[in-house]
């Protein structure tokens, strides 16, 4: 791969690239900035290092898998992810895939960019070259470790909560074992388990016991019964890291304590560039596949229990397992068991956040006249929820939707920006996040966090939703094909709602596939018999964008749906 690199000094100077013109456009790297004609483009950040690294590498032809590994860092990403970056940057550089007039696509070979390009150097002293040199976009990053980030957040599972959470759900990560023949890659599996501990540690609905009660178990093996006896925790966790010179695999299980039952296992194989970074990813991938799945299994256990005997946290497991039915029925009886939970429990802020959620979910398939109220009491309450635990994630993901839905895109975006901050695993976050920006005309970020939501929770019980809003996403940039894609996806699984079938039909009534799209409106109209132009017109209340709406209705009418 061609990188940058830093030239040997030269009489305390060094000569270094800092800026790259061609066409009407100028790329500054010590600003991080693209601009046309001196006005700065808007630009997503892994669309900006697409454009330099096309730019930089003008003299040949860059390949799709060193796109990604540039790019990405080898991260395995759909063709659909790159392809959306390729169009973005034609956007941003006034370019398009008819014309290639800037990058050219060139067939099973890759892309390249095909215009005069100026390289500028600037002279800097040693220190500002290196500084430049390791800003730029293609350079061996530094290390970045999770646990110094989460450092200043220390107190949010202090040990008072720690206490209360006894009788709520509780965790015990054993120490990764090193099955490396070399002794001296304990400090990564050391890394990995704390970086876990710490990630999962941010759920507050979650007891995670400290390393420092695990650490004894290093180098043993022990049953997860008796470790679940001797900590007091219902689930256990163990791994193992298996390093060598080019690649790493990591494995993880998680076990049930009370009678050793796995509950869940995956492993993954990767190649080994970015030591810490593999390090920082993978513990953020285990610790948010972690938390639906222990989530999934309270959620049956509140299941058995005798109605009588359940308690807040029981009867909110109850609410979470009807709720994500998605369905008029299920809806109501999650309000149901959410209200007792808090009846029980007045202080117990997810209580008070589920409610928000399942009047903002309500807003989406209540009738209109009913929209306005739905929405004003999931602001309400979730504005309660954050008020009786501000270090809770969830409580600000609702706010953060509630809002957006409300068309306080403003304060939704700092609201979610919260509630990643205080859990940068949870995928709901993610998802909320690009939801938000969506609409706030920012489609090629809002495409980036809803696929870091689908990549941190493949399984998740809302993923017919993330895949939604990502055709959605597609389809407001005009990628009608992209869109058909995701609005599939969603269309697949068991919990999906009929909307994501008015979206299949606009996308394919709009590539021009009449057939497809009438098909697909047929299935649309049996899972919603009186579905018309009207109706989505409606749904898109949150929308701020009148010609999104108005291709979308224009898609459907081709598709055969009727105005009224």
């Amino acid at each position: 791969m061609n990188r940058l690199t830093r030239a040997e000094p030269r009489v305390g100077l060094t000569e270094v690239v800092s800026k790259y013109r061609f066409a009407d456009f100028e790329i500054d790297l010590s600003q991080h900035e693209l601009r046309r004609l001196g006005e700065a483009v808007h630009i997503e950040p892994q669309v900006f290092d697409l454009i330099v690294h096309l730019v930089r590498n003008h003299d040949r032809i860059v390949s799709k898998d060193e796109l990604i590994e540039t790019i990405w860092n080898g991260r395995i990403i759909s063709e659909a992810a790159l392809s959306s970056r390729i169009n973005g940057a034609r956007r941003a550089l006034g370019d398009n895939g008819n014309d290639q007039a800037l990058i050219r696509t060139l067939h099973k070979r890759g892309f390249r960019f095909v215009g005069d390009v100026q390289a500028i150097d600037a002279p800097k002293t040693d220190a500002e070259a290196a500084r430049l040199v390791s800003d730029a976009p293609g350079s061996v990053p530094g290390r970045v470790s999770v646990s110094a980030e989460v450092s200043r957040l220390d107190d949010v599972v202090s040990e008072s909560v720690k206490a209360e959470a006894v009788t709520r759900s509780s965790i015990a990560v054993m120490p990764f074992g090193n099955m490396s023949d070399d002794p001296e890659n304990d400090y990564f599996s050391y890394g990995l388990t704390e970086d876990i501990i710490r990630l999962l540690a941010r759920n507050r609905w979650l007891s995670v016991i400290s390393r420092h009660s695990t650490i004894a178990f290093q180098g043993r093996v022990v049953d997860a019964r008796e470790i679940g006896e001797l900590l007091g925790v219902r689930y256990v966790m163990v791994g193992s890291v298996r390093k060598n010179r080019d690649a790493v695999r990591i494995t993880a299980e998680l076990v049930r304590a009370a009678d050793g039952k796995q509950l869940w296992a995956d492993k993954y194989d990767l190649q080994l560039e970015y030591i810490f970074d593999i390090q920082e990813e993978m513990a953020r991938q285990i610790a948010a596949t972690i938390e639906p799945e222990l989530s999934k299994v309270e959620q049956q256990l509140a299941a058995r229990k005798a109605p009588e005997s359940l308690d807040a946290w029981d009867c909110y497991q109850r609410g979470l397992w009807n709720f994500w039915r998605f369905t008029t029925p299920g809806f109501d009886s999650a309000e149901t068991y959410f209200q007792r939970a808090i009846a029980a429990d007045p202080n117990f802020a997810r209580g008070h956040g589920a409610l928000s959620y399942v009047n903002l979910q309500r807003a989406f398939i209540d009738e209109p006249k009913d929209r306005a109220a739905r929405l004003e009491t999931a602001l309400r309450q979730g504005r309660h929820a954050v008020a009786l635990d501000e270090l809770d994630c969830f409580c600000h993901c609702a706010l953060g939707r509630a809002l957006c839905l409300n068309h306080q895109n403003d304060e939704a975006l700092a609201a979610l920006d919260v509630s990643l901050e205080l859990n940068p695993s949870f995928a709901q976050a993610y998802f909320a996040q690009g939801f938000n920006l969506l609409w706030y005309g920012r489609e090629i970020e809002a495409e980036t966090l809803l696929d870091r939501a689908i990549m941190l929770s493949p399984r998740d019980s809302h993923i017919s939703a993330f895949h939604h809003v990502r055709s959605w996403a597609h389809f407001s940039l005009g990628e009608y094909d992209i869109a058909v894609e995701f609005a599939r996806r969603a269309t697949r699984q068991p919990n999906v709602t009929y909307q994501a079938f008015a979206t299949l039909a606009a996308s394919l009534g709009l590539l021009g596939d009449r057939a497809q799209a009438e098909t697909v409106a047929a299935e649309l109209r049996q899972r919603k018999p009186n579905y018309n132009i009207e109706t989505a017109r409606q749904e898109f209340f949150f929308c701020n964008d009148v010609g999104f709406i108005n291709r979308f209705v224009e898609g459907l009418r081709v598709a055969g749906i009727p105005n009224a």
